[in-house]
């Protein structure tokens, strides 16, 4: 087991660094931070001194090593329109959007579990054919959409729920439930598509045989072997929550860290996109590295294979 979390460690830091290059060269692709900052009237003395300040005037080699060495320290500079550190920014912000993803994973399980269930135990009955619709729609359906949808419904016709802002249980019910609705589709599906394997193999038609409750081969031996798929994919849905936050949390205002993003990329402000890349890529591989750990837990075979 330790040699498989050394093995886990080893790759994530590596993935992390090979991030903060990518990052760090294709912001550098994109345009020159230092005409963003300056007025219009500046000379090129302004521009030659603050080059040399941001120390952009260095071999491109020393310039990522500083980036590297301050970033793993937190310190990712300035915003350049704000002329706000960019880790305060993303103190303030990811909080918020923990918050959020974390009642928003809350929806999510609470329904797909339950419907995966019945679309798996139902299978080839109306009850399997809705489960399908329903989490065919939730997937194919984008996410923006549903929350225009939702500010439509609840905001402008029903007019029972908070547009923006998140100091009320209210301000939660709309941007959770986008964010849980894709969510809920794609783990519904695959603990359908898992659960009818389990159901077809030999120790199940064993217990079965030998007279074991329905509801106990269903509960107690199909759903906890068909988790086990469902924990193999947990960093892969920190991901998706993290990429579909940008959009839900626009569309309803939150003030939370994919908000952040967004304004960062739309106002080209360069040391912020470096700090929430960076930031989002650790969160979603660090997810990853516990998802793996956990799995390994869970089942034994992972870490024999290592």
């Amino acid at each position: 087991m330790q040699r498989y979390i050394v093995i886990r460690f080893i790759q994530t830091v590596i993935t992390l660094l090979i991030l903060s290059i990518v990052i760090f060269t294709l912001v550098r692709m994109s345009g020159d931070p230092v005409l963003l900052m300056l007025p219009e009237t500046a000379t090129e003395e302004d521009y030659e001194l603050m080059k040399s300040q941001l120390g952009l005037n260095k071999p491109v080699y020393q310039q990522y090593l500083i980036f590297l060495f301050d970033a793993v320290k937190g310190d990712f500079g300035k915003s350049i329109r704000t002329r706000k550190p960019v880790i305060l920014s993303i103190k303030e912000t990811l909080p918020n959007s923990i918050k959020l993803v974390t009642v928003a994973f809350v929806i999510g399980f609470a329904l797909s579990i339950p419907l995966g269930i019945v679309a798996a135990v139902k299978k080839g009955t109306v009850w399997d054919n809705m489960a399908r619709v329903v989490t065919g729609l939730g997937q194919s359906i984008p996410t923006f959409w549903v929350g225009l949808m939702l500010l439509q419904i609840f905001v402008v016709w029903l007019r029972i729920l908070p547009a923006s802002g998140m100091d009320t249980w209210q301000h939660y019910v709309m941007p959770a439930t986008c964010l849980g609705i894709f969510l809920m589709s794609g783990v519904a599906r695959l603990l359908r598509s898992s659960m009818l394997d389990v159901l077809d193999s030999e120790f199940v038609k064993m217990a079965r045989i030998k007279g074991v409750r329905e509801s106990v081969v269903i509960w107690k031996h199909a759903l906890r072997n068909s988790l086990l798929s469902v924990v193999s994919f947990g960093g892969m849905y920190i991901a998706i929550m993290v990429t579909g936050a940008i959009l839900v949390e626009t569309v309803f205002a939150w003030p939370g860290f994919g908000r952040l993003a967004y304004a960062a990329i739309v106002n080209q402000d360069f040391p912020l996109i470096q700090g929430v890349v960076l930031t989002a890529g650790a969160v979603v591989m660090s997810a990853n590295f516990f998802t793996d750990i956990l799995y390994a837990y869970l089942d034994p075979r992972i870490r024999v294979q290592v």
